[in-house]
């Protein structure tokens, strides 16, 4: 065959071919979610953080009311440190509050692998004793069985206010880092055996700061990430420009392919997965905490 006449042919046949068009992706709507769980507390009362298990929802914090639609038992006095355990629907199952007589706080709490419940705070000490001074200078490390048992109460006393931020198992011990009001020393770290011995108090220059601003979780086939925005955000509608809201995004792990975006309700403090229960956030706004549980894969 004339090569000429080949090429011309192929030209040919390639001008006339129909131009396949791009694929173009309709624009997403931003989906509204009603929160699952909501505090209502008031009079001080806060939720200061959020743990998951295989055995459900944990919600750790300090109420000052005598009762919060979580908390319904006695006020052991003062404040309170409380633990209230939901299942993975957002039903209370048990709730624990955690003190003395006087003022006590719960403010950060981690659960081991087999279920029980580390939570930490501080507490006053009482006027009586004179050495330390009074205030919120007793390191509290309180175990908590899954059923909602008070197993163990471990104790510090200290000469500086330390408040707990995090509890966390490294090694074989637990690290507690948090917040100091020693002067020039505004962050703190004590080791803790399982068996409830407590280390020596290392104060430290920084503080770690509890709350990122982007908060980012996976789950088995997707990741999400939760922020607060006020401008557009590219192929989402619905979304109000020049008023903040807290986005929820969903995106395959792979390509980070946008698959669903939610608006939760609240300021975001909190995002987890946990396999059975679900993607679960904590927010808060104006006083009020809520808990928004997605039950995805």
């Amino acid at each position: 065959m004339n090569r000429a006449l080949f090429l011309g042919s192929a030209l040919a046949l390639i001008i006339a071919a129909p131009v396949q068009a791009a694929t173009k992706v309709p624009p997403m709507a931003l989906t509204a979610l009603a929160p699952t769980i909501t505090t209502n507390f008031s009079g001080g009362d806060q939720v200061q953080k959020l743990l998951t298990s295989p055995s459900g929802i944990f919600l750790i914090g300090t109420v000052e009311t005598l009762t919060s639609p979580l908390v319904t038992s006695p006020s052991l006095g003062g404040s309170d440190g409380f633990i209230t355990a939901l299942n993975s629907q957002g039903v209370k199952l048990w709730e624990l509050r955690l003190g003395t007589a006087g003022d006590d706080v719960a403010t950060a709490g981690c659960v081991d692998a087999s279920g029980t419940i580390w939570v930490a705070g501080s507490s006053a000490i009482s006027t009586a004793s004179s050495t330390p001074a009074p205030g919120l200078n007793r390191l509290n490390i309180w175990e908590v069985s899954a059923a909602g048992l008070l197993e163990n109460t471990f104790t510090k006393d200290l000469v500086d206010i330390d408040i707990p931020l995090s509890i966390a198992l490294k090694g074989a011990n637990f690290i507690i880092q948090g917040a100091s009001n020693k002067a020039g020393f505004p962050g703190f770290a004590v080791s803790l055996t399982p068996l409830g011995k407590i280390g020596i108090v290392k104060n430290s220059s920084t503080l770690v700061s509890n709350t990122p601003q982007v908060l980012n979780t996976s789950s088995a086939a997707y990741g999400w990430q939760s922020y607060i925005t006020s401008k557009a955000i590219k192929g989402v509608t619905g979304l109000p420009t020049n008023q903040k809201t807290n986005v929820l995004i969903k995106s395959t792990l792979k390509a980070r392919t946008m698959k669903a975006i939610y608006a939760i309700v609240g300021t975001p403090i909190s995002l987890q997965y946990q396999s059975g229960v679900g993607v679960v956030e904590l927010t808060q706004s104006a006083g009020t905490y809520f808990v928004t549980i997605i039950h995805t894969k």
